[in-house]
């Protein structure tokens, strides 16, 4: 009892600081299957902050279903962001899920505390996703994000899903990945994808090589957000006035690009007004849901920072812009300053939660006045940037 105890304890944070190590360890493995820098920091960071938080999902009489935001949520995304990305075969695919669902189903069952499984039985589903991960895809990286994919949807389907008609039976109140980190919504992705990773082919580049590209992306961006093509010799001598060759002593090269282009960035007053804004536009309409439906005060915070995030992240999603960012011409971008994709915005917002209770953006602010690029922390995790429009 006392090592299962353990186990359960200690192992979503072994799972998180291995996957953290095989990211700076094999960074362009997993980079090929899309798993960069800023969905480390999704699964990572974003799935820890917001464990806490559900988002209902159905609300009736004495029956209330939710959707833990750290423990379902954050996996469900990733998990299709993963068949976007790698294009996995139908066929495979929906083989690959329905058998993981049935194995859920199986070693699962509702209890007065909803639906629970036992060690090792809820290892099972992970287990069976590594196997058909390798049958499908071998050695290839895609064998990670595939494993992941299907144990986190198939856990989500067969062991809560279709367990609904039994838990509705009699009242029920309830989340599914209402454990956040602990849930095996989220341990049954972070197994997958742990063990499908230590078998996997593996390509390591040395530091500096990495440096090197990192660099480089920097340069490409700089570029291209002051309106500059060309060649990196081109880029670095017309935005800086020295070549590249200059820098290399110094390292400086990247703080001088950020210089050349800081008049492109969002100036901090007018985010800070921007946000204003937008609040309040926010807040009168969850008073109003206050006043008639008479929220508690964790329920009225808690619907607060969701629909704050659901805000943000569809806007800036479909216009590129809040409300708010519109009044005042800015916009966010990804860092190469293209229009920023989903993963970019519901990270950069998902972390807004996090933000929030660090003394109510007062530390984003800092950030935002003291960094080059005026990023808060949830634009450094998504490299994600604001830019003034022109």
């Amino acid at each position: 009892m006392l090592i299962e105890l353990i186990f359960s304890v200690l192992l979503p944070l072994i799972l998180l600081l291995a996957i953290f190590l095989f990211f700076i360890l094999y960074t362009e493995t997993l980079e090929k299957i899309g798993f960069g820098k800023r969905e480390v920091a999704l699964l990572i960071i974003g799935s820890a902050s917001t464990m806490f938080f559900d988002m209902p999902l159905f609300f009736y009489g004495n029956y209330f279903l939710a959707l833990n935001i750290g423990g379902a949520l954050i996996p469900i995304v990733l998990a299709f962001y993963f068949i976007r990305v790698c294009g996995f075969p139908f066929s495979r695919y929906i083989t690959g899920l329905a058998l993981v669902s049935i194995v859920s189903y199986m070693v699962t069952m509702v209890s007065e505390q909803g639906v629970i499984s036992y060690f090792p039985y809820y290892l099972f589903p992970s287990i069976i996703a590594v196997l058909l991960a390798f049958l499908f895809f071998a050695r290839s990286p895609k064998t990670c994000a595939f494993s992941y994919s299907i144990s986190t949807l198939g856990v989500i389907i067969g062991a809560d899903l279709a367990h609904l008609p039994s838990l509705f039976e009699q009242p029920f109140m309830g989340s599914m990945g209402g454990a956040g980190v602990y849930d095996m919504v989220f341990l049954a992705g972070l197994i997958s994808f742990t063990l499908s990773f230590l078998f996997v082919r593996k390509e390591r580049s040395s530091w500096k090589e990495i440096k090197r590209k990192r660099l480089e992306r920097e340069v490409y961006a700089a570029g291209n957000l002051a309106g500059v093509r060309g060649s990196y010799d081109h880029i670095v001598r017309t935005l800086t006035g020295k070549s590249p060759e200059e820098f290399e002593k110094t390292g400086m090269l990247a703080r001088e690009l950020c210089r050349a282009v800081a008049d492109h960035y969002a100036l901090p007053r007018k985010r800070v007004a921007a946000f204003l804004v937008d609040f309040a536009i926010i807040f009168p309409v969850l008073l109003a849901l206050h006043m008639v439906f008479g929220f508690r005060i964790r329920e009225f915070i808690s619907i607060f920072l969701l629909v704050h995030v659901a805000y943000f992240t569809l806007l800036e999603f479909y216009f590129g812009s809040t409300v708010g960012k519109a009044v005042c011409d800015i916009e966010v971008r990804h860092m190469d300053n293209e229009p920023a994709d989903f993963m970019t915005v519901f990270t950069r917002n998902i972390i807004r939660l996090l933000e929030f209770f660090a003394l109510c953006y007062t530390v984003s602010i800092i950030l935002i006045l003291v960094k080059p690029k005026r990023q808060r922390l949830g634009d450094m995790l998504a490299d994600s940037i604001v830019v003034e429009v022109k």
